[in-house]
C-alpha cells in the first residue's frame, strides 16, 4: 500500500511540475519583459497553483452539491466573459502572432472565389491550418469574428468536463486550473487557435471512451472522426494513436480495413476541393500546408515519439487517466526535443525565449494534464505503472 501511496503522489507531483513548467515559461518570457521580477512572480504563481489543487479536496466537504453547480457555472461564465473581453480591447492586427489571420484570411478567400492556400496572413506568412479545421471556422467567419471559436470549445468543455465526470468538484479544479493558467491566457489574447483544437481533440476523446466506442465495435465511425481530426493539424495524431493504437492491432482484419479506409478517405476528401483547384500549389508550392506543418520535426525525433507512442498506447490499460498523462508525456517531448534538435543544428545561437522558438506549442498538452492533475488512476493500474 505505502508502495501505491508513493507512486500516486509521484504522479501527481510530476503532473504539477509539468503545469508550472509550461506556465512558467510563459511567465518568464513576457513578466521577463517588465519591471517586475519574474523569479518573484513564479513563486507567488506556484503558490496559487498549489493552494487550487489543495483545495479541490475541500470542495465536497465544505459546499452543497447545488453550490458547487452554481460555482462551476459561474467559473464558466467568467472563462467566457475575461475571452470577450480580450477579444474587444485587443486589436488583431497589432498581435505579433498570426493563428488567427492564417484561417481569417484563408475564408476571405475562399468566399471571394480566390484560391484559399494563396491567402497570406498579416503577417505575411501562409496558413498550415488542414481543411477541416479551416471549414469548422465557417460559422464564426460568418458571424464576424473567428476568435468566437474558442468560446464555443470552453463552452463544450464546461458541458462534457460535468457529463464525463459526473463531479462538480473535479470540473471545477479543471477550469480553475485553466483560469490561473498564463498558457492558456496567452493563446486567447493572440487568438491562437493551437490549444482549442486540442480541447476539441480532448473532448472527442472522453466521449468516444464515455460511450465505449471502438474500432472493434464501429470502424466506419472512429473512422471519419479519425479522418476528421487528423484534417485539423498533424499532431493531432498522436492523441488518437495512442488511444486508438492497441485497439486497432487486436480488432479484425475487416474492422482495420474499414477503419483505415474510411479514417484516409475522409481526410483526402477534405482536400478535394482544393486538389481539384489548384493541384500544384496545394502540393508543390513550397508553402503548402502539408510542409508547413511538417518543416519544424526531425526524422530521429519522429522516429523516438512514434515509438513512444506505440509503447503508451499499449500501457494505459483503458485507464482515461494514464492516458492522458501518456499524451502529455508525448507532446511535451515531442516538441521538447524538437526544440533541443533544432538548438544543436544552430548550435544556439538563438535561445528558447527568442522569435525561432514558438513556446505555444507546448499547449497542446494543456487539456490532457490538467485532467491528469485533477484525476487519477485505480491503484492496480499504478501497481502495473513501471518506467
Amino acid at each position: 500500500m505505502n508502495h501505491i501511496l508513493e507512486k500516486k503522489y509521484a504522479f501527481q507531483a510530476f503532473n504539477i511540475f509539468l503545469f508550472l513548467f509550461i506556465n512558467g515559461l510563459f511567465i518568464f518570457k513576457y513578466i521577463g519583459r517588465t519591471n517586475y521580477s519574474p523569479f518573484l512572480v513564479f513563486s507567488l504563481y506556484t503558490f496559487v497553483c498549489v493552494a487550487v489543487i489543495f483545495f479541490q479536496n475541500k470542495l465536497s466537504v465544505k459546499l452543497t452539491e447545488r453550490a458547487l453547480k452554481t460555482l462551476y457555472y459561474s467559473i464558466s461564465i467568467s472563462i467566457i466573459l475575461i475571452i470577450s473581453g480580450l477579444l474587444v480591447s485587443i486589436n488583431p492586427l497589432s498581435l505579433q502572432v498570426d493563428r488567427w489571420s492564417a484561417i481569417h484570411n484563408f475564408l476571405t478567400n475562399l468566399f471571394s472565389g480566390q484560391y484559399p492556400y494563396s491567402a497570406r496572413t498579416h503577417l505575411g506568412g501562409y496558413g498550415s491550418p488542414f481543411p477541416a479545421w479551416q471549414f469548422f471556422h465557417i460559422p464564426f467567419f460568418l458571424i464576424g469574428n473567428i476568435a468566437l471559436a474558442m468560446i464555443f470549445c470552453v463552452i463544450l468543455l464546461s458541458i462534457v468536463l460535468v457529463w464525463y465526470s459526473k463531479s462538480y468538484k473535479k470540473s471545477i479544479t479543471y477550469l480553475s486550473l485553466i483560469i490561473i493558467s498564463p498558457a492558456f491566457w496567452y493563446e486567447a489574447a493572440v487568438r491562437s487557435d493551437l490549444l482549442y483544437n486540442f480541447i476539441l481533440c480532448f473532448l472527442i476523446i472522453l466521449y468516444v471512451n464515455k460511450k465505449n466506442m471502438k474500432i472493434s465495435t464501429k470502424p466506419i465511425l472512429i473512422g471519419i472522426i479519425c479522418g476528421i481530426f487528423l484534417s485539423t493539424r498533424i499532431s493531432v495524431i498522436i492523441p488518437l494513436s495512442i488511444y486508438l493504437f492497441s485497439d486497432f492491432l487486436q480488432s479484425t482484419k475487416k474492422q482495420k480495413i474499414y477503419f483505415s479506409l474510411f479514417s484516409v478517405s475522409i481526410f483526402i476528401v477534405t482536400f478535394l476541393p482544393f486538389i481539384f483547384w489548384d493541384f500544384n500549389s496545394l502540393f508543390f508550392f513550397k508553402y503548402n500546408p502539408f510542409v508547413l506543418q511538417s518543416r519544424q520535426g526531425s526524422v530521429s525525433v519522429m522516429i523516438l515519439i512514434a515509438m513512444l507512442g506505440i509503447y503508451f498506447s499499449m500501457r494505459w490499460k483503458s485507464d482515461i487517466y494514464l492516458y492522458c498523462n501518456y499524451v502529455t508525456i508525448t507532446l511535451v517531448l515531442l516538441v521538447f526535443l524538437t526544440f533541443l534538435h533544432n538548438m544543436v543544428i544552430d548550435h544556439f545561437v538563438n535561445g528558447l525565449f527568442s522569435s525561432a522558438y514558438d513556446i505555444s506549442y507546448f499547449n497542446m498538452s494543456i487539456p490532457f494534464l490538467i485532467y491528469s492533475i485533477v484525476n487519477e488512476p485505480s491503484n492496480s493500474n499504478y501497481e502495473a505503472i513501471n518506467f
